[in-house]
């Protein structure tokens, strides 16, 4: 094994015995339903957003707004190739399960998942690339998605557009394009908070996987199919055109990582909104989450040894 592909598989390593530690808390009943909900709503609302306006929080430079522009024209690619691979395959069955379905396929745990693994492989950088790729994730995920989801078009309304991830990334670019940097106090205090993005949202995946039905994958061929395109056929047509592009490795690596994690975690909050098939969107969230724990390091792996 080479070594960045030995360095892969060990920061995955050490996600995966936060996910197992989150587990155990889960099977021992230290967490519930209502304290995951708080530590989720806790991950949303501040630690992810602190996370991104941190990484963010860096003097101005061309060559970096040129990888900015880079990484938003691929996400935007990314979430094309999702949609056209989610309808195109997945066909067959409810309505209410093929819009969870095709939700699942085209948007994925680029906060929970992605976040930790880019500050895990590729520091600053890779996080900053991660608030880039979430910038577009979350205007698809809340006009396009809402349509994917409810199966309306009247969903697509751009004051959806307007939450904490995304104004996040909005102040993050006010910072990274001004001259004038915040008190230094304050950055710490923004710091500390972003800290606890690896931990936390590993450990309420784990909580989540130890509530999954895990036998459900083997009822339904339509979960086969979701989840492959999901966490083998896009990551690899992905990893295939960006080997062409010739850009920077941390660059295309944070890319792939985005492109490669499980179904969203939103995909069942949103499933209850409109009220779709609830069941389908936890099973095939949590299945996922535990499939990417092989399926991860093995893309990631492959795409330092493709791209250079």
């Amino acid at each position: 094994m080479s070594h960045g592909a030995a360095n892969v598989s060990s920061q995955v390593l050490v996600l995966m015995l936060l996910i197992a530690a989150g587990f155990i808390c889960g099977k021992i009943r230290l967490f519930d339903d209502h304290s995951t909900e708080r530590m989720s709503t806790l991950v949303l609302k501040i630690v992810t957003p602190c996370t991104i306006i941190d990484s963010m929080n860096r003097e101005f430079d061309v060559t970096a707004l040129h990888a900015m522009l880079h990484v938003i024209v691929i996400a935007f690619g990314v979430h094309l190739l999702a949609s056209v691979l989610a309808f195109a395959v997945l066909r067959k069955g409810k309505a209410q399960t093929l819009h969870v379905l095709r939700f699942g396929v085209i948007f994925g745990n680029c906060g929970y998942m992605g976040l930790p693994l880019l500050q895990a492989l590729y520091g600053a950088d890779g996080i900053f690339y991660g608030a880039c790729f979430i910038l577009v994730f979350n205007i698809v995920q809340w006009t396009f998605g809402l349509y994917v989801m409810s199966g309306d078009v009247r969903e697509m309304r751009p004051a959806k557009l307007f939450n904490p991830a995304l104004v996040a990334v909005a102040i993050g670019l006010i910072l990274f394009l001004s001259p004038v940097r915040p008190p230094q106090v304050l950055s710490n205090a923004v710091s500390y908070l972003a800290s606890m993005n690896v931990p936390l949202p590993m450990m309420i995946t784990g909580y989540f996987l130890s509530k999954a039905d895990l036998i459900a994958i083997w009822k339904h061929v339509e979960y086969y199919k979701a989840i492959l395109l999901r966490l083998v056929v896009l990551p690899l047509i992905s990893v295939l055109i960006l080997s062409f592009t010739g850009f920077d490795i941390t660059l295309l690596g944070s890319c792939v990582v985005c492109a490669s994690v499980p179904a969203a975690a939103v995909t069942t909050m949103l499933a209850t909104t409109y009220r779709q098939d609830t069941e389908t969107a936890a099973n095939v969230v949590s299945i996922s989450t535990l499939l990417s724990m092989v399926t991860l390091p093995l893309i990631v792996s492959l795409a330092q040894i493709v791209i250079r």
